[in-house]
């Protein structure tokens, strides 16, 4: 279901994408501030993730509940944030509740609930790579 797909398009920076598992009209309310409407959302999650700044989702433990062309998801959200301010990091944690409505292009999430759970600061991070990470089929793509 695209909730799996939300944690990874966000750390890749893939903000283009974000109509592929979002609905024109959805909103998002989590710690960070409350949005609706996809060029709000994308606009949302180009400051929260900056460039430099290296992030990992881990989204786990979905909940699924399908009622015909509608289903709740709970699920939690473990984040680490690497690159700021001057290589120090961040892990926080939510308790998410997505909403997901079945579209003509398939499930897409309409609405995203964030209830922050907690938040701790690394001292010292060394990222590895010097950019974002991508898929091996993003990859592909940008070689053809």
């Amino acid at each position: 279901m695209v909730a799996r797909h939300l944690g990874r398009l966000l750390d890749e920076k893939r903000f283009g994408e974000v109509r592929t598992i979002f609905t024109e009209d959805a909103s998002v309310s989590t710690a960070s501030g409350a949005v609706q409407g996809i060029g709000a959302l994308v606009e949302k999650a180009r400051r929260i993730r900056p460039a430099g700044v290296f992030t990992q989702s881990f989204i786990t433990n979905p909940l699924i509940e399908v009622d015909g062309d509608t289903a709740t998801i709970a699920a939690n959200l473990l984040a680490a944030f690497v690159g700021q301010p001057e290589g120090r990091g961040r892990l926080f944690a939510e308790r998410y509740h997505l909403h997901a409505t079945r579209t003509r292009q398939g499930w897409r999430i309409s609405r995203v609930e964030g209830v922050p759970l907690w938040e701790a600061a690394l001292p010292e991070v060394t990222p590895f790579h010097t950019d974002v990470p991508r898929s091996d089929a993003d990859s592909a793509a940008a070689r053809s």
